[in-house]
């Protein structure tokens, strides 16, 4: 079964494949696809991907992470001056919220380029910074085109009954 892109849904992008994305076994639930059952604060962490409009973007590694979520992961795992390790560093992401938090930090970079880039990018930022991105990422999900949220699902399910 091929489902349409989310870019389809919510944005009418008509670069996507028309039939819909390939099944694979990787399952990605937006937030305005949970089922009125599902409780959204009970084990799930809603984060976007980072694309191109966004501000902590660095536009020179197509698989970068968000500041919030590892800022989560990494406060949740450590404490200040302890040392976080990341064996993939990649854009540098994980290292600079390990600096941003004040943690030690260790990364390793196959490629020169990235190495480089990430070392420079970690040469701007000073500990104790704020990390980028919302940190409530339910607040800015996009509606679909049936104006489906989940804010509104949520105050549906806590109102009065």
């Amino acid at each position: 079964i091929r489902v349409p892109s989310a870019r389809q849904l919510v944005y009418g992008d008509k670069r996507a494949n028309p039939k819909g994305r390939l099944p694979d076994d990787t399952w990605i639930l937006r937030p305005q696809d949970i089922p009125e059952s599902f409780q959204a604060e009970e084990d799930t962490w809603y984060f976007p991907r980072i694309n191109g409009t966004f501000k902590e973007r660095q536009g020179w590694h197509g698989c970068q992470m968000p500041e919030q979520l590892l800022g989560r992961i990494i406060r949740a795992c450590s404490h200040p001056d302890e040392v976080v390790l990341d064996p993939f560093s990649g854009s540098g992401t994980t290292l600079a919220v390990a600096k941003k938090l004040e943690r030690q930090f260790v990364g390793f970079e196959l490629s020169d380029e990235y190495g480089a880039r990430a070392q420079q990018r970690l040469a701007e930022i000073k500990p104790g910074q704020p990390l980028d991105g919302a940190e409530n990422p339910l607040v800015s999900a996009p509606t679909t085109k049936n104006g489906k949220r989940l804010e509104d699902r949520q105050r549906k399910s806590k109102a009065p009954k």
